[in-house]
């Protein structure tokens, strides 16, 4: 299992991760008891406060203009008015890598991933919560955007969030690692508006490995239901010559 002085600030350089005195089961189970509500992820607060509100905006564009395809709507002014805000924008913001080194040296991914990402206009508006039982789980309503099969929820937005949740889970666990393999089953079609949970747990432990379920539910009936097995690793810090990271999709 991976050491305490392993995880974030491996290599010399302090991270950004879920401290597991903040969000784990042994941590809650030591405060509340084996019983008690679930539990949030702790946010982070925002490097910019204007950039959240500018990502809030772009996530209202983002709904409204979801299957507009023959709905009548006139958008020629509007398209004239996003194009002189790109046009705006665009030569102010840094390179793509320099924008990679700016973020670790805040929050890392934990505010810009895309699940649940408060920085990231395409994310799924996902808050995911730590369970007494050692799961985690996070019910959403998934709108036009994410559509995949009529009136469903595309496939790759499920996976998507069940890989992000299960990072969560192993982390609730006192589990660390990224994913080196993962399966998937649709058992059902997922529907697009209509409450969705998302739930998942640690199934089996060994070693450096650690072995993952989640399933999605749309009431009581069975959506979809994952297994992946991730594995104790690092990579390289953006930006930091000679960091490594083991903060994984969920941490």
């Amino acid at each position: 299992m991976t050491k305490q002085s392993d995880r974030p600030g491996f290599g010399g350089v302090p991270l950004p991760g879920l401290d597991p005195d903040q969000f784990s089961l042994d941590a809650a189970r030591s405060r509340f008891g084996d019983s008690f509500d679930p539990i949030p992820v702790p946010e982070l607060p925002p490097a910019d406060p204007e950039l959240d509100r500018a990502v809030a905006e772009l996530r209202r564009l983002r709904e409204a203009t979801a299957a507009l395809a023959h709905s009548e709507v006139e958008l020629g002014d509007i398209a004239d008015r996003l194009a002189e805000v790109a046009d705006l924008l665009e030569p102010r913001v840094p390179s793509p890598s320099r924008r990679l080194e700016n973020m670790w040296t805040g929050a890392g991914t934990r505010r810009s991933n895309p699940v649940g990402g408060q920085e990231n206009p395409i994310a799924p508006p996902v808050q995911f919560h730590g369970c007494d039982d050692g799961s985690v789980m996070a019910e959403v309503t998934l709108g036009p955007v994410y559509q995949g099969p009529p009136g469903c929820v595309h496939g790759g937005i499920s996976a998507l969030v069940i890989d992000h949740m299960m990072g969560f889970a192993n982390h609730w666990g006192g589990r660390f690692g990224m994913t080196a393999h993962y399966e998937i089953d649709y058992r059902s079609p997922t529907p697009l508006l209509q409450p969705l949970t998302f739930r998942a747990w640690v199934h089996e432990v060994d070693g450096r490995k650690t072995w993952t379920h989640a399933t999605i539910h749309a009431g009581d009936r069975l959506c979809v239901e994952a297994r992946g097995l991730f594995l104790e690793a690092s990579v390289p810090v953006p930006g930091q010559p000679g960091a490594r990271s083991t903060i994984a999709d969920g941490a």
